[in-house]
């Protein structure tokens, strides 16, 4: 193994944790020295498979490695809390898989426990690290797209049995965007089931709509509008290879003003659905290559915040993981008081 890369535990053997393991042989600044389980036949199969030498064991085992600089809490998400607090006080970083938490009193217990210890805990909202995001990402502070007015953003898995609701599984990523480009929203609606769930957050000169759920797949694309243009990703947006940007139209140009009357018939009356069939084409096309499936660059940004002495990441702070989960308490207790309210109408009708 190479001593120069931060040595890594992961904290459960689930799909995530599997997932993780695999595309830590692509990562710049770390490898995994240790598996982490309850059950220690699952913790062994998995560190055997990473690596003849990666250690396995419980928990309290794992953490006194010392090979091991930091862990990746990858267990269900009633177990983040509990994990990430014991691995704090034993002195080690920890990256913990998303949700932060299940409500955000749990997640600010997080952010206390790092302050008190002065050690770097990170949300792995690994969206925000791939190399398409962060390009987009730049677009958009670059003013590509001018000053941002809209996010629209689709998330959502066929899945008939869900361990968690659609707005903490799935909503907390494109909510993490909405909140990393546009910030605390001023106003939050919200529409659902228990398998689907619609949120609308308003900002003074801004809207952010998301869609997410289990009971279909689909199309699972972003798009930020601009006052000068529209960036668009291809899916899933988590991690998109090709990104394309179109410029707005001249301001005033698709406009007709009230007192102009009728628009001209035009000889070549088939010419505005030729030029609609042509302005994709008018399009800048970005492509972003990643290697595996893109969780290793979260964990090379964890190694470098180390590196830096960062206490906190200025990627994905915690005060943002914190804020993503209270929209999600907000939006899912406007979607109880609406069942509520239907349930009333029901039966007084």
């Amino acid at each position: 193994m190479d001593g120069s890369k931060l040595g890594w535990a992961i904290a459960g053997t689930g799909a995530i944790a599997r997932r993780f393991a695999a595309d830590m042989r692509h990562a710049k600044r770390g490898r995994v020295v240790a598996v982490a389980s309850a059950t220690p036949e699952r913790a062994a199969r998995l560190a055997a498979a990473i690596d003849p030498a990666a250690a396995s064991g419980d928990l309290d085992a794992v953490l006194r490695d010392p090979r091991v600089g930091a862990v990746y809490v990858a267990g269900r998400n009633e177990d983040h809390l509990p994990q990430t607090l014991r691995c704090l006080a034993a002195g080690k970083p920890v990256l913990i898989e998303k949700p932060l938490a299940t409500t955000a009193a749990d997640a600010e217990r997080i952010r206390h426990a790092a302050d008190d210890t002065r050690l770097l805990a990170m949300e792995a909202m690994w969206m925000r690290f791939t190399p398409g995001m962060r390009r987009l990402k730049s677009l958009v502070d670059e003013g590509s797209v001018g000053t941002v007015r809209a996010v629209d953003a689709s998330l959502a898995f066929r899945n008939d049995a869900p361990q968690a609701s659609p707005l903490l599984d799935l909503g907390v990523y494109p909510l993490s965007l909405a909140v990393q480009l546009l910030g605390s929203p001023e106003r939050i609606a919200a529409a659902g089931n228990v398998m689907d769930a619609g949120v609308a957050l308003s900002y003074r000169n801004a809207i952010a709509s998301i869609r997410c759920g289990f009971g279909s797949t689909g199309p699972n694309v972003l798009a930020i509008t601009g006052d000068r243009g529209t960036l668009a990703t291809d899916a899933p947006f988590l991690s998109p290879s090709l990104l394309s940007l179109r410029p707005a139209p001249p301001h005033g140009t698709e406009r007709l003003e009230e007192d102009e009357g009728m628009p001209p018939l035009g000889r070549l009356p088939w010419l505005a659905s030729a030029k609609s069939i042509l302005r994709p084409l008018r399009a800048r096309r970005i492509q972003t290559l990643f290697l595996g499936t893109g969780l290793q660059y979260q964990a090379d940004h964890f190694a470098e915040c180390l590196a830096a002495g960062h206490a906190d990441s200025p990627v994905m702070p915690l005060a943002e993981s914190i804020e993503v989960i209270r929209i999600v308490e907000a939006a899912e207790a406007a979607m109880a008081n609406s069942a509520l309210f239907e349930k009333r109408q029901r039966l007084e009708a």
